[in-house]
């Protein structure tokens, strides 16, 4: 299944690279910016595509020639109780399904992780914690949102997860920049 995973986010990193390109050439015209800004701007970039190519983008297949976004599930499940996924999972970290419950706890959080760390590192306006607060639910509950509206199951815990996940990016940063001033030649 990650394998799955992996090579659909591989594939939407691939087609959506040219448009990338073009678009920082337009922007960068007439500006300019370091090249290791520009590499962790394009890590972003990919990393965000992966992230959205499994959460909102609908699964699709060509047919004759024409994309078919399947929109509908054989299963959508909601969840708007708070903690009410998140203890299941818990519960079933001894059982049969610990390997299930496991994966979806840790990605939840692990695969969020990083919106935390980029943001702050690619524009300064976001590096106060208030702001970071914001944009911690503020993405989590975009791609809920979305999720509604495409057929796919939305849970609240995914949002709490998520945004649990962001913060931990944000201190992560916080830890690396102080580190890398502590570090700096004086």
């Amino acid at each position: 299944m990650i394998h799955s995973f992996l090579l659909s986010m591989i594939a939407y990193c691939t087609v959506s690279f040219p448009i990338y390109c073009i678009l920082r050439m337009f922007y960068m015209k007439n500006k300019t910016r370091s090249a290791r800004r520009e590499l962790v701007m394009l890590l972003f970039f990919f990393y965000s595509i992966s992230i959205f190519s499994q959460t909102i983008i609908p699964s699709f297949q060509i047919s004759n020639g024409q994309i078919i976004f399947d929109t509908s599930s054989a299963y959508v499940r909601s969840n708007f109780t708070p903690l009410q996924t998140i203890m299941l999972y818990y519960d079933q970290l001894n059982g049969p399904l610990a390997n299930i419950a496991f994966y979806n706890l840790a990605g939840n959080i692990v695969l969020f992780i990083p919106f935390g760390f980029f943001i702050p590192l690619l524009w300064k306006k976001f590096r106060g914690w208030r702001i970071m607060h914001v944009v911690a639910f503020a993405i989590p509950l975009f791609i809920e949102g979305t999720q509604y509206f495409i057929g796919r199951s939305i849970d609240v815990d995914d949002v709490l997860l998520n945004a649990i996940a962001i913060v931990i990016g944000f201190v992560l940063f916080k830890i690396f920049r102080r580190l890398r001033k502590m570090s700096a030649p004086k």
